[in-house]
């Protein structure tokens, strides 16, 4: 099969071209990308499995944590980052469909969700931790926003 012929199975099928590839990454590092996404029912790190919508729920029903929910969230935020960063990487470099690469931005965006709502139980919605936090999040998101936006302008070129 020529070189040509793959491109154009893959588009037939459905693979998502450079300019689709760039929107959803752009979209999944922009400010609030997990706003409004659905949390996942459960994600596999590691090898375990973790119901992660219930655990949210339950989690946020709570007035206060106990020390072992405090560490399991502890441990777990930097899992879901993980996780989300490599589901990113794949759909930055991985030759996906189109169902695939959008259902590997929804779970990026769903994690980084579950990890917003499980930081903000965690450091306490009002506090001034989580706020401080929040912020330094945002600079941190527009800094990487306009790098993004930045090689997709020099990319057009």
């Amino acid at each position: 099969m020529l070189k040509d012929e793959k491109k154009t199975n893959k588009t037939e099928i459905g693979w998502p071209g450079y300019q689709e590839r760039n929107k959803l990454l752009w979209s999944l590092r922009s400010d609030f990308a997990w706003a409004g996404k659905k949390i996942p029912e459960s994600v596999e790190i590691d090898g375990e499995e973790y119901r992660l919508h219930d655990m949210v729920r339950e989690l946020g029903e709570k007035e206060l944590l106990s020390p072992e929910e405090t560490a399991e969230i502890r441990a777990l935020i930097p899992k879901l980052k993980k996780k989300a960063k490599a589901d990113e990487e794949l759909l930055e470099t991985g030759e996906l469909t189109k169902a695939e690469a959008e259902a590997l931005y929804e779970e990026a965006a769903g994690l980084l969700r579950a990890t917003m709502e499980l930081k903000g139980k965690f450091e306490g919605k009002s506090g001034e931790k989580g706020a401080d936090e929040f912020k330094k999040m945002l600079n941190t998101q527009r800094v990487v926003d306009e790098k993004g936006f930045q090689q997709l302008l020099r990319n057009l070129k």
